[in-house]
């Protein structure tokens, strides 16, 4: 094994040590860990690379054009996340806003971050070409590790929590460390760390955030760097195929419309379009509408056109309803619906008021949000909704 290899391995090895020594002990230390020894500890690591480790040759090929699918690349995250808090709503940011806060957040975040892909940068250039998808492998998985917090999944075995964790903290974290390898090993650290540091300053300086549901930004998180990856690697292939035998990699322009689509069905799960989507997880509605079944609910529907007959969603407490309308009459004023389950003896104890309709059902998918329910289940989100008798 030669010199250049076993220091990068050696460097490694010590990052795994400090990750798992950082998660035992250092963590518990607050802000002196965050202030004080981690970024110490970067600083110390990329310092000593800078002058114990040949400096790679400066790489110009590729660095024009993926400076600008980069740029694209930010720039159309940056539309998507903040066109779905035009849709979902936004909050108030939960990071300072002051100069101070953003200055401290530049030098606990940002010179870790710059620290780290610098490191990252020169070990994956500090081997030669056969060995470098092996320490690619090896960089990709220390540093998620470094990314991830232990207490994210200890969440006493609820497999729903371990489940959402993995799809909106781990799986994000190794598409990005994918991405900034990658970075590292064809450009510089400089595009690695500009990407790095843009997701955190999306978050650190607009003063309202989007109140977007975790499954939409954990999508996000990993699309955006998977494409932006795959076009990097596309266009380096077409670039070196002609002195290289190399197995064409895949097209990345597929996956455009794919994710668009993706992103406009959650946008449609989350009752952002004038129709919602609705998973059924009890059986009062048998035998036309089952457990499992998905029914779509028109949101825009007036209260004048629901008639007898008609099968609506209405607010009960802190859950929903789906039951057949028996009788509407007006009171008052205002107008109520007498309401059953097509499956229930009785009808349901009060009257829904037009306050409560939340839409009216439009059609039925048999069976497609099953998964959903099961999901469900294992969170330990089901609960009866008890509207018959009042009991």
């Amino acid at each position: 094994m030669n010199k250049s290899k076993l220091h990068t391995i050696f460097i490694m090895v010590g990052l795994f040590m400090y990750f798992s020594f950082s998660q035992i002990y250092l963590l518990q230390l607050g802000t002196t860990f965050t202030d004080i020894i981690n970024p110490m500890f970067w600083a110390l690591i990329a310092v000593g690379l800078k002058f114990l480790v040949v400096e790679p040759r400066t790489k110009k090929a590729y660095k024009g054009i993926i400076t600008k699918y980069l740029i694209i690349t930010i720039l159309l995250y940056v539309l998507v996340y903040f066109l779905s808090g035009l849709l979902t709503g936004f909050g108030k940011s939960p990071y300072l806003q002051t100069f101070l806060g953003l200055i401290y957040n530049l030098y606990a975040v940002g010179f870790v971050v710059f620290c780290k892909e610098y490191i990252r940068y020169r070990l994956i250039n500090n081997v030669t070409r056969k060995d470098r998808n092996l320490i690619f492998v090896f960089l990709v998985i220390v540093f998620s590790l470094l990314d991830i917090k232990f207490s994210d999944f200890t969440i006493n075995g609820n497999v729903y929590y371990i489940a959402k964790n993995v799809f909106s903290i781990f799986i994000p974290i190794i598409t990005k460390n994918i991405l900034l390898t990658y970075l590292a090993e064809y450009t510089n650290y400089i595009l690695s760390f500009i990407y790095s540091i843009s997701m955190y300053l999306i978050l650190w300086i607009p003063p309202i955030l989007p109140n977007s549901p975790w499954i939409l930004t954990a999508i996000l998180d990993t699309i955006f760097p998977l494409i932006l990856f795959l076009y990097c690697r596309y266009y380096v292939y077409k670039q070196e195929r002609f002195h290289l035998n190399k197995v064409e990699p895949f097209n990345p322009k597929g996956m455009i419309p794919l994710t668009a689509g993706v992103v406009a069905v959650i946008w449609f799960a989350l009752g952002i379009f004038p129709v919602r989507p609705i998973g059924v997880a009890t059986g009062s509605m048998e035998p036309n509408i089952h457990i499992g079944d998905m029914v779509l609910i028109d949101q825009k529907v007036n209260v004048n056109d629901i008639k007898a007959g008609d099968v609506i969603q209405y607010g009960l407490n802190n859950y929903t309803v789906i039951h057949r309308v028996e009788q509407v009459y007006q009171e008052e004023g205002h107008t109520y619906f007498k309401t059953k389950g097509d499956n229930n003896e009785d009808s349901d104890l009060k009257p829904v008021s037009e306050g409560q309709l939340k839409g009216k059902v439009i059609y039925r998918i048999p069976y497609i949000a099953l998964p959903t329910i099961w999901l469900n289940q294992l969170s330990g989100n089901q609960s009866e909704v008890e509207v018959e008798t009042g009991r």
